[in-house]
């Protein structure tokens, strides 16, 4: 499970899930646990439906509280 693609392109891992949430919250938005189980649900979905090497699958779901701040910096949704 990743949030940065080029890392994961570089990395290489045998099959992963691209999640479209800041670090730190690769699940979601706290506190929405309909999301957590969504998201944890598809991603061992996709541990056993990715069968090529390197493959990847994206989840669709996205950020929807108010963007996090860390360190005085606005941290939106990963890329």
């Amino acid at each position: 499970m990743a949030n940065f693609t080029a890392r994961m392109e570089r990395i290489r891992p045998p099959r992963w899930v691209h999640v479209r949430f800041p670090r730190g919250a690769m699940f979601g938005e706290p506190g929405n646990h309909t999301k957590h189980r969504r998201v944890l649900e598809d991603t061992l979905r996709a541990a056993v439906t990715i069968t090529e090497p390197g493959g990847k699958v994206e989840l669709p779901y996205r950020w929807e509280a108010p963007p996090v701040a860390f360190r005085d910096r606005q941290i939106a949704e990963g890329p």
